[in-house]
């Protein structure tokens, strides 16, 4: 699952097979939806959504069952700040919300519907959880080179250069990792062997930010 921009022009999220295909569109608003995060199974995804770019625009976090189409918005205080990126736990028990103030996390739904600070016990996981680490156990970071295109950084800081020209790097299921690159996704092993092309067919515009679940829904990125 992505981010793009459809033909009304609107940024919404799509949907595509691992082995590449037709593009399906997932949601249908006239708002903006970023940064979404699928669960381990593919049943839900957590994303942003708000009304427009402007400065100062209040970011909701929501939350959507993709078999029953049902929605939650998760309630945070208005002393947690802007909600800037989430994150499910391993077991998809937890989303992990990162904001400019700091980390929260709240309950899958239908439990409770808000967040509370994560504990100081929990910062670990919710970090690791936040960000593109690779392996398991998880040993590397996949991140966006400061030059541009895709890094990894090894556990010892080193840093390798996956690909130049990539863009919107994800983690792409326990060993391997994607990133956007012309007209489709590549994804490479972390161990030795050949990268491989999802090609996207009647995708989007400027698809990105994508994540990926191996799930019981279908194969997506």
């Amino acid at each position: 699952m992505f981010v793009g921009e459809g033909r009304d022009r609107h940024v919404d999220l799509f949907a595509v097979s691992a082995n590449g295909g037709p593009v399906t569109q997932v949601t249908f608003t006239a708002l903006i939806e970023s940064r979404p995060q699928l669960t381990p199974t593919g049943e839900v995804v957590a994303f942003l959504r708000m009304r427009d770019t402007l400065p100062g625009q209040r970011r909701e976090v929501v939350v959507v069952n993709l078999l029953s189409y049902g929605e939650v918005v998760i309630a945070l205080p208005g002393s947690a700040g802007q909600p800037e990126s989430v994150a499910w736990s391993d077991n998809a028990s937890t989303l992990y919300v990162r904001t400019d103030r700091g980390l929260w996390q709240a309950d899958a739904p239908p439990a409770r519907a808000s967040a509370i600070p994560v504990s100081p016990g929990d910062t670990a996981v919710a970090d690791s959880a936040l960000n593109s680490w690779l392996g398991r156990p998880r040993f590397s970071r996949a991140i966006s080179c400061v030059a541009g295109g895709v890094c990894a950084i090894g556990p010892k800081g080193d840093t390798a250069v996956l690909s130049a020209e990539g863009r919107g790097v994800m983690r792409w299921g326990n060993d391997s990792v994607a990133w956007f690159q012309k007209s489709g996704i590549v994804v490479r092993s972390l161990g030795p062997s050949h990268e491989r092309v999802v090609t996207l067919k009647d995708g989007p515009d400027n698809p990105r930010e994508a994540t990926f679940a191996r799930g019981s829904v279908s194969e997506r990125p």
